[in-house]
């Protein structure tokens, strides 16, 4: 027999939400690395979900997604010291070949966030899927403004 969803308005959607918040953070899975600099694009990313949202092969998609975006920060931050237009060896200005390589890292950031239905309207209801998110997001506020004591595992 098929379990039934739980509703994002319902109360065990809210204590479901704030376990779920309460528990350390969403870790990519054990075979997918994550260079120093995706850390911070990880956490965004798995954070525009809510946690039972995400299945391993999601996870993947999202760790993809996180050095994407850590990419394109990178190629950015080169492109404004570098400028957009260089000098080449004859001595004539063309564009830096960085804008194409940041502007390719782009469409592949976008076409994971389509995959991962993150962009837009997503699959599913819409309402129980933003309801639910809200719950997380405020019962990570609520986390993070109480103090650990040691009461919940």
């Amino acid at each position: 027999m098929a379990t039934r969803k739980v509703k994002s308005d319902s109360a065990s959607a809210a204590v479901k939400t704030l376990l779920a918040a309460a528990v350390k953070a969403i870790e990519p899975p054990a075979h997918v690395h994550l260079r120093d600099g995706d850390r911070s694009f990880w956490c965004s990313v798995v954070r525009a979900r809510a946690r039972d949202e995400w299945s391993e092969t999601d996870l993947v998609l999202a760790a993809q997604l996180a050095r994407c975006l850590a990419d394109i920060e990178r190629e950015q931050k080169m492109l404004d010291t570098e400028g957009v237009l260089i000098v080449n060896d004859r001595g004539m200005s063309v564009v830096n070949p960085r804008v194409s390589v940041a502007e390719q890292f782009a469409r592949r950031a976008q076409a994971l966030a389509r995959t991962l239905r993150m962009g837009g309207r997503a699959a599913g209801r819409s309402a129980d899927m933003q309801h639910g998110r809200r719950l997380e997001r405020a019962a990570r506020r609520l986390q993070a403004e109480t103090p650990d004591d040691g009461l919940l595992a």
